[in-house]
């Protein structure tokens, strides 16, 4: 069960201010890499060492493919790759490689892992 909590915005983009109620998800605890390879070696027959190890070396070959501009595949996960932008130029020949900046690690769910989004049921939390 997710549980959220009700906040107000204030829209303040038209003649009047508008105010507006939405949903926002509580995050319960996050759960981390210790978190995770104890919970995976309990389904498996590697050790929480083998498991925190491949864990590491995941999250360094996932840097190094991205920095060579190849995107990430995991199946059942998404898929990772870098978003860059420049500002706009008059001729191609301004636009040089100084001038591109990365912006962001994008990541897309996989269909498997988007399921769980059809699964999950809230419950109203009330807050100050």
């Amino acid at each position: 069960m997710q549980l959220y909590v009700v906040r107000s915005k204030v829209d303040k983009t038209g003649e009047e201010e508008k105010r507006s109620y939405y949903g926002v998800p509580i995050i319960s605890r996050q759960v981390n890499e210790i978190d995770l390879s104890a919970e995976i070696c309990q389904r498996c027959s590697l050790t929480e060492a083998d498991v925190l190890a491949t864990i590491s070396a995941l999250s360094d070959l996932l840097q190094e493919h991205l920095e060579s501009g190849e995107s990430v595949k995991l199946k059942g996960i998404g898929t990772f790759s870098v978003s860059a932008s420049s500002k706009g130029f008059d001729t191609p020949q301004e636009c040089t490689p100084a001038e591109v900046k990365a912006q962001r690690v994008c990541f897309r769910a996989d269909n498997d892992l988007r399921h769980v989004l059809e699964k999950l049921k809230y419950k109203k939390v009330n807050r100050k």
